[in-house]
């Protein structure tokens, strides 16, 4: 090892683990380059880069684990650099979460009928909330079916950790709610866990232009025009991004168990184990209800494999969000209006994930360990406040968390959270999970919503797939 703090400090290469750890990350994206030149299809690297990520973080953590060397130096670095890969796509990604949001609710507001708008949200909220109400039920049986107990899962939170979670439970409900009405347009503008304010300003600014094109259609049609700009502008800077997103997965993969340690891992394998026991069970249960629209669930998850790879690694439904749209509507025959509006809604209403299956586990743990009686009342309490609590649910990293505390602060519980912190000490690993559970349940209610509203092309969805968009 170097000790110069130009290597430990400012290169970050001071150990032969990091040293190694970045030829292989640049071998296996080279390796995806190679697949890429030699066209093999975007799927198939796909599936390639998350096992390549997942056998590289793996083998990493348990050649260096008994090393202090890596455990005090050559973790920390990896994780810089392997960072500056899979943090920095997934950064570019995020960067269009605000536009694309801003310019969907502008268009879907500015096109849709007067009547027809009123009718799609309370579509959207119906099958949004439907669904959450669904995941918390299943939250609650994988809690059961497991028989997690909250004692098992003690431990210390971090203090950033603990003063997070202090200030949301020093909240009571209608301020909670009073946080999303936003009062500067540039700071909501600039933050991607203000969602639900950004919705709230393009409203707004809908409302406005669907007024103007009646009484002053000359002043307004302009700024159509440039809006009609951006919004191309933009998809074709989500185009280029994308290309890159095999390279970014395998970073994301691999970092994220580097980061947390095979240990902690196997440590809380029982919880890990329920909560993606439930994303399994709410995948079946989207393939009832795509059944039940008539639409073919092989389809869907065959042509939505990417998004929720992506949805997968990066653990964030709004960084997500430009290839959901994508996706739907190129993809999954959803009119233009509805992928717009519900998926952009899914961002931070009724994710299944992060806002449904997890709050509610946490909910019946805790219920359990201080000894509160599990009856149906408690259960039926469970699913509804699961379900309001979910309105407003930024979908960024760390969302869970919020969703959690304001789960348990309406089932009285928000002073013992912390009796459970070593859930929070394996997030990222659960998170991979809830997030691509999140945007799974956006994609079927916007076709739910599409095929109510009898806008749904059948034709598209069951077309054969387009060529991705680094092959076109």
């Amino acid at each position: 090892m170097i000790e110069s703090p130009f290597f430990t400090q400012f290169l970050k290469i001071s150990n032969a683990y990091t040293l190694i750890a970045i030829i292989l990350l640049v071998l296996s994206i080279g390796i995806l380059k190679v697949l890429k030149d030699k066209r093999t299809s975007f799927s198939k690297r796909m599936i390639i880069a998350l096992v390549i990520g997942l056998v590289l973080g793996i083998a990493i953590d348990l050649v260096g684990k008994s090393s202090p060397i890596f455990l005090d130096y050559g973790r920390r670095e990896i994780s810089v650099w392997y960072s500056l890969v899979g943090t920095g796509f997934l950064k570019l990604v995020q960067l269009l979460a605000i536009p694309v949001v801003f310019l969907s609710i502008i268009q879907v507001v500015v096109n849709v009928e007067g009547d027809r708008i009123k009718s799609l949200t309370g579509r959207t909220f119906a099958t949004l909330l439907g669904t959450t109400a669904i995941s918390a039920i299943v939250g609650i049986l994988v809690v059961k079916l497991f028989n997690l107990q909250g004692a098992s899962f003690a431990g210390d939170l971090t203090d950033a950790k603990a003063e997070s979670i202090g200030t949301i439970a020093a909240q009571s409900f209608p301020e909670f709610f009073l946080k999303l009405i936003p009062n500067n347009i540039f700071q909501v503008m600039s933050d991607n866990g203000s969602i639900v304010s950004v919705v709230i300003i393009a409203a707004m600014f809908a409302s406005a232009i669907r007024f103007l094109q009646v009484k002053k259609p000359k002043e307004v049609a302009p700024f159509m025009v440039l809006l009609d700009s951006l919004k191309v502008t933009v998809n074709s800077v989500l185009t280029n991004v994308i290309k890159l997103m095999p390279y970014g997965i395998v970073a994301l993969v691999s970092n994220t168990i580097i980061s947390n340690g095979v240990e902690a891992i196997i440590g809380m394998l029982g919880f890990i184990a329920a909560l993606y026991t439930g994303v399994f069970i709410m995948l079946l249960v989207y393939v009832v209800i795509l059944l039940a629209v008539g639409a073919n669930p092989i389809t869907f998850y065959k042509k939505t494999f990417t998004t929720l790879v992506f949805a997968f690694s990066s653990r964030s439904s709004v960084g997500t969000l430009p290839y959901t749209l994508k996706t739907l509507q190129e993809d999954l025959g959803v009119s233009g209006e509805t992928s717009n509006f519900v998926g952009t809604l899914g961002t931070s209403i009724g994710m299944n994930g992060c806002a449904g299956v997890f709050p509610a586990m946490l909910g019946t743990l805790i219920a359990g360990a201080v000894g509160t009686e599990l009856n149906l009342s408690f259960f039926v309490l469970v699913v509804v406040v699961v379900t309001v609590g979910s309105i407003g649910i930024a979908g960024v990293p760390g969302t869970a968390t919020v969703a959690a505390t304001v789960t348990l602060n309406g089932l009285g519980y928000g002073h013992t959270i912390s009796s459970i912190g070593a859930v929070f000490g394996i997030d990222p690993i659960i998170d991979m999970g809830r997030t691509m559970l999140n945007v799974a349940g956006a994609m079927v209610s916007a076709i739910v919503v599409d095929k109510w509203d009898g806008t749904f092309n059948r034709e598209i969805y069951d077309a054969p797939m387009k060529a991705s968009s680094d092959e076109e």
